[in-house]
């Protein structure tokens, strides 16, 4: 992950791994910052997180386990528990399904429309 986003920051301590990045859906979409939290035993964790994620205070904030408004981050639901395992890579799973997210969640924030399927946890 460190080569294809070599400015990303990667943190290891008690059997947990947590990499800070910034994710870009398109050409023209901005930057989005991102926390993935890998712990034992646990699947992957992530978070959108900032100081302007646009309609956070929306209660129809879409596709998310859980958001909070004070701390500024959003837990994304990116698949079903069974499409990832840890013999998959993170670069070619976890990320791509978050480009996703972030590109459905743009066109969300234009329409009011999830598009991006899936259901609601």
């Amino acid at each position: 992950m460190k080569s294809k986003y070599p400015e990303s920051k990667i943190s290891v301590k008690n059997n947990r791994l947590i990499w800070y990045g910034e994710i870009k859906p398109t050409a023209l979409s901005r930057l989005y910052k991102i926390k993935i939290i890998c712990e034992r035993g646990n699947k992957p964790k992530v978070f959108l997180y900032g100081n302007h994620i646009e309609g956070i205070e929306r209660t129809d904030f879409p596709h998310k386990y859980h958001k909070d408004e004070i701390k500024q981050e959003v837990q994304l639901c990116l698949n079903m528990p069974y499409e990832f395992n840890y013999s998959l890579r993170i670069i070619d799973t976890i990320i791509p399904w978050t480009q996703e997210w972030l590109y459905f969640y743009e066109i969300w924030l234009l329409t009011g429309e999830w598009l991006g399927g899936g259901h609601t946890p």
